[in-house]
């Protein structure tokens, strides 16, 4: 499990979910564009919630190492939609002047 730490507040997701989101955040930063996502995440009682973030060039985010959660959240879905968006953002010609 990861924490995604944006701002003074820090989720708890799973490392695969992290690691796309920080990824995806690198493109869109390279890109100079931004996007929300909607990352599934576990609140402090142990349960399953979605958490929303707006990624974008001049936001940071952090991703740092959490103990493992065995109720984490099921991210197959997400972790393969913010891949396939990290292609697309890195795989667009830059909009010309």
């Amino acid at each position: 499990m990861k924490n995604i730490v944006y701002g003074l507040t820090a989720v708890l997701t799973t490392d695969e979910a992290a690691e796309a989101v920080l990824d995806y955040a690198a493109a869109l930063a390279h890109a100079g564009l931004a996007d929300t996502v909607a990352v599934p995440t576990v609140d402090a009682f142990g349960s399953t919630t979605t958490t929303s973030f707006l990624l974008a060039p001049a936001l940071g985010i952090l991703v740092e190492d959490a103990p493992d959660d065995p109720l984490g959240p099921d991210t197959a879905a997400f972790v393969e939609e913010i891949t396939w968006r990290s292609r697309a953002v890195r795989s667009t010609p830059p909009p010309t002047a």
